[in-house]
C-alpha cells in the first residue's frame, strides 16, 4: 500500500503594495493613514478592515495589518499580519497608532535595531 506525503504550509494573510493597481495603493495607503490618526478604537478598526478589503487580504484574527517599514531595504512593500510572531517590532512609533514592524522576511534578513 503506498503513503501519501502531505505537506504543510502556512496559511499566509500577505500580499506587496506593489501588486495592487494605483488606486489600490492610493486607497490602502489613505485607509492606514486613518488607522494611524484614529482617536478611537471604533475608527482605528474601521480603517484597518477597509484596508485589508482594499488589498484584497482577509483581516487577521488580531485585526491588525502592517506595511513592512524596514530601515534597511525601502522596497519591501509586504502587507502582512501586524501580530505575526515572526515579526521584527523596532523603534517608536511618535505619537501614532501604527508601529514601525519588518516583515518576518526582512527580519530574518536583516533584523532593524533601535537604533536606526
Amino acid at each position: 500500500m503506498g503513503h501519501a506525503v502531505m505537506t504543510h504550509t502556512q496559511n499566509q494573510i500577505t500580499t506587496t503594495l506593489t501588486a495592487l493597481t494605483p488606486n489600490a495603493q492610493d486607497a490602502f495607503t489613505r485607509y492606514m493613514e486613518q488607522a494611524d490618526n484614529a482617536g478611537t478604537n471604533h475608527d482605528y478598526r474601521t480603517a484597518m478592515a477597509c484596508a485589508a478589503l482594499t488589498a484584497g487580504i482577509p483581516l487577521p484574527d488580531g485585526g491588525e495589518i502592517a506595511l513592512c517599514a524596514c530601515p534597511n531595504c525601502w522596497d519591501c512593500q509586504q502587507i502582512f499580519d501586524a501580530n505575526t510572531p515572526d515579526a521584527h517590532p523596532f523603534g517608536e512609533s511618535d505619537g501614532y497608532n501604527l508601529g514601525r514592524i519588518q516583515c518576518p522576511l526582512c527580519t530574518d534578513r536583516h533584523r532593524a535595531t533601535d537604533e536606526q
